[in-house]
């Protein structure tokens, strides 16, 4: 194999950055489509005179949010089902051509050149009966020729910074399209260098690649909901960060994810309305329940990281998938995050492919891996990975240190 340099940090940075738009856009479509039917109940609550009739909307459209929301939570692990995950590198590519230049009208058009009019010459026996017709005349011709030279003069002044002005333009349209095209070859050369890359199966290539699958993956988004938000605005539902190390000699694919909080669920199970007090009260939901949706998110996560990663795998590098979950806790004391790790689980590619994902029952397919996961994920009880990403031994974080920060995660709530 002959040498070849590790992909540039731009570069690995432009290919997630391509991976992130493509996501976003599909959030921003989800997003304007929940905007228009919001719009239209907003219109539809309006027109009701009623003020309990209203009451009673707010409440409808609450609960329809809270349901909502956890149908998407329960949904994380079918909706890749019906997305393809392998990348494209031709898509990479720029094959857009540089707009044609744009000449604004001033300069497209030519200045108008000055005629020359002769003042109307008066019979010539006039001139010789009357000498002031004469003069008169003479000095209608001087004026006229002063009158075209002042034009001629302002005519070339006017042509010449149009030209000047038309020339520049151009030089700089070749310029910033020689630029460009630079640049298109320059991306253009290094996408084929990290598809070549690769398919040489080189660690960083190969690491490049699953990190485009990842972050082109499409979580729920709080964004498209009205009712619904985090406490902390800085804070997303799922931040979709992770770290992936690909290891050629075993084949084998890590990769640290970050899990969301089980504060993602909301504690109010539904709304009702109080006509006594006029108030809208939460139903708090079970702890049970919650517990039950999070180990499904938390199994869930699991395993359409791991199905993204092998059904991407179109040049067949992946032997094993090793996946940790993790979650981030501010230790405000400390200045520092904890990362405890709530589940690992190391499947072949071979055990993976003997799986139906439609008809799968997540709890028993991670227990038949032998993937390990937290005795408590409410409490945040942490356990050993099976694999370290960095392939030294496991800073493990013990449960006393993470207990102090679990009230400290942000929670879901209504607004």
């Amino acid at each position: 194999m002959s040498h070849r340099s590790s992909p540039s940090s731009l570069l690995k940075t432009a290919v997630r950055e391509s991976a992130r738009t493509q996501r976003q856009a599909e959030i921003e479509r989800k997003r304007s489509i929940r905007k228009q039917e919001r719009a239209l109940k907003d219109k539809q609550k309006q027109s009701k005179q009623n003020y309990l009739e209203q009451r009673s909307a707010d409440v409808d459209d609450i609960n329809e949010e809270i349901a909502d929301w956890v149908n998407e939570l329960q949904m994380i692990l079918e909706h890749t089902l019906r997305r393809e995950d392998t990348i494209s590198f031709e898509d990479l590519r720029i094959r857009e051509t540089f707009p044609p230049m744009q000449v604004p009208k001033k300069l497209s058009v030519a200045t108008v050149v000055p005629q020359f009019y002769q003042p109307k010459s008066p019979p010539d026996w006039a001139m010789r009966l009357l000498p002031f017709i004469k003069q008169q005349y003479i000095n209608a011709q001087k004026k006229a020729e002063l009158n075209y030279q002042l034009a001629r003069q302002e005519y070339e002044e006017l042509e010449s910074i149009r030209q000047a002005n038309l020339q520049q333009l151009r030089a700089d349209y070749e310029r910033d399209k020689h630029s460009f095209i630079l640049e298109m070859q320059k991306q253009n050369a290094e996408i084929d260098e990290l598809e070549a890359a690769y398919q040489d199966g080189e660690a960083s290539a190969v690491a490049i690649y699953n990190e485009m699958v990842l972050e082109r993956s499409e979580y729920p988004s709080l964004s498209e909901f009205k009712y619904l938000c985090y406490t902390s605005q800085d804070r997303v539902a799922f931040t979709q960060q992770f770290q992936v190390v690909y290891i050629p000699e075993l084949k084998q694919l890590v990769i640290d994810y970050e899990l969301p909080t089980s504060k993602i669920i909301p504690t109010i199970a539904e709304v009702k309305y109080d006509h006594s007090k006029d108030e809208i009260q939460g139903v708090t939901r079970k702890t049970t329940e919650i517990e039950a949706i999070y180990q499904d998110i938390v199994a869930a996560i699991t395993l359409r990281t791991i199905r993204e990663v092998f059904e991407a795998d179109h040049a067949r590098h992946l032997k094993e998938v090793v996946f940790n979950g993790l979650i981030k806790l501010a230790n405000i004391a400390k200045g520092q995050y904890l990362q405890p790790y709530l589940i690992s689980v190391q499947v072949s590619n071979d055990r993976f492919r003997s799986l139906d994902f439609n008809k799968i029952d997540k709890q028993a397919c991670l227990h038949n891996w032998g993937a390990i996961i937290s005795s408590n994920l409410l409490e945040i009880q942490p356990i050993k990975p099976m694999v370290d990403i960095n392939l030294v031994n496991t800073s493990f974080i013990e449960p006393e240190e993470i207990s102090s920060e679990i009230n400290s995660i942000t929670q879901i709530s209504l607004i």
